[in-house]
């Protein structure tokens, strides 16, 4: 969790770069950022192509701070290809995973040499020109329930994602008859039970170990995807444990493996900052962010967001705890960020709320609902903070 330190740090340093319309501040910490993808890279077989899904956040200056990492990116659609070429991405560390791609953009990514393009079906493979340099894979269901939220899962059996792992001799046959080289999954995001998607693994490689055993190798690269939720780095962690399981898996084979993560590399790197703009009957805040940052929260369950107030200099405001609802800016009865927060009871209007762990699915499922103006962007690096962009309006 980012420090109470840090988010006074931010609140000080950004003083004078801020004006009366900076209600809200989106704040990237970079450290931790660096951190996590440190521990994901070293959690997994070395030469592992990590590519980070753009729609965790979208941000133009944090692709770009990703790929100057080293990192791939992957793209949910052909904005997101066009943001990670821009970005400065190569095409060889790109993913390119929408499940509904047209004509035209498969004539757009087709020529990109060593670009991942997963197809979402047999059919799609016909679209391909014979010419394509990119590589082609094949999205496989494994047809497992990881435990992942309903919403979330992509796994099951009806999913919409991808050839179900139970029609196995089509994906071979399809396999020999086109140019794939690649075959890809992705059980579902906030993956609870590993042993389940261990199995999922095992029968990914068992399956592309078939193709190859009739084509000479063709097979090169399995994209395993992302999928696990947010926590806290430690010595024992979920993505520890994940990469053990990986590491077992593909312990005797010379596959090329990729992965999607999102949620896990930005979620805890991330917090904002809203102004405090009414307190009423002593029990209501009403704040500056609300179901158009938090729209996931708003809409589904919420996140337990660690909350604390601060005062314009960056001091942390202490003292005897009340409850509180803490209500956000938009014109309908469903937003609030939470109910019976506890808060110092003297928490007044012009103080400052933290919401920490906010980096991922918030920025970017910004809502058009109330035409608000998207916050600054901050990045702070330990020591500074930098504007990375000044607050948008939308445009239709």
């Amino acid at each position: 969790m980012i420090s109470n330190s840090d988010i006074s740090k931010v609140i000080a340093g950004v003083k004078g770069q801020i004006n009366e319309q900076d209600t809200s501040l989106i704040v990237a910490h970079l450290p931790l950022l660096e951190e996590r993808l440190q521990y994901l890279a070293k959690s997994f077989p070395s030469e592992t192509l990590h590519a980070i899904a753009i729609k965790t956040n979208p941000h133009p200056q944090m692709l770009k701070h990703l790929v100057g990492l080293g990192y791939g990116l992957e793209a949910a659609s052909i904005e997101e290809v066009n943001m990670a070429m821009a970005a400065g991405c190569a095409p060889s560390k790109i993913v390119f995973d929408s499940p509904v791609k047209t004509r035209s953009e498969i004539d757009c990514v087709s020529g990109l040499t060593d670009m991942l393009v997963n197809v979402n079906s047999i059919g799609e493979l016909n679209r391909f020109p014979s010419e394509a340099t990119c590589t082609i894979g094949i999205r496989v269901n494994p047809q497992v329930h990881t435990g992942a939220p309903e919403m979330f899962d992509v796994s099951r059996n009806e999913s919409k994602f991808g050839v179900a792992i139970s029609s196995k001799q089509e994906i071979i046959n399809a396999a020999l008859a086109h140019p794939v080289s690649a075959l890809h999954m992705h059980s579902g995001s906030q993956m609870k039970d590993l042993e389940v998607q261990r199995g999922a693994l095992e029968a990914l490689k068992a399956l592309a170990d078939e193709i190859n055993a009739t084509s000479s190798g063709k097979i090169h690269t399995l994209d395993i995807g992302g999928g696990l939720p947010s926590e806290p780095l430690s010595d024992r962690t979920r993505m520890a444990e994940y990469g053990a399981i990986v590491h077992e898996v593909f312990a005797d084979s010379q596959y090329k493996l990729v992965t999607e993560f999102g949620q896990w590399v930005h979620a805890e790197a991330g917090f904002a900052l809203s102004r405090i703009e009414y307190v009423l009957d002593e029990s209501r805040v009403f704040i500056h962010l609300g179901a158009d940052f938090f729209m996931r929260d708003a809409y589904t369950k919420a996140r337990p967001f660690a909350l604390e107030v601060w005062n314009d200099t960056g001091e942390f405001v202490q003292g005897e705890k009340s409850s509180f609802d803490i209500a956000g800016p938009l014109c309908f009865a469903g937003d609030y960020l939470a109910h019976g927060a506890m808060l110092p009871a003297t928490t007044a209007e012009g103080n400052w709320l933290s919401i920490n762990g906010t980096g991922a699915n918030t920025y970017a499922l910004w809502s058009r609902h109330c035409s608000r103006t998207v916050p600054k962007c901050i990045a702070f690096d330990g020591v500074h903070s930098s504007i990375w962009s000044e607050r948008t309006t939308i445009n239709y």
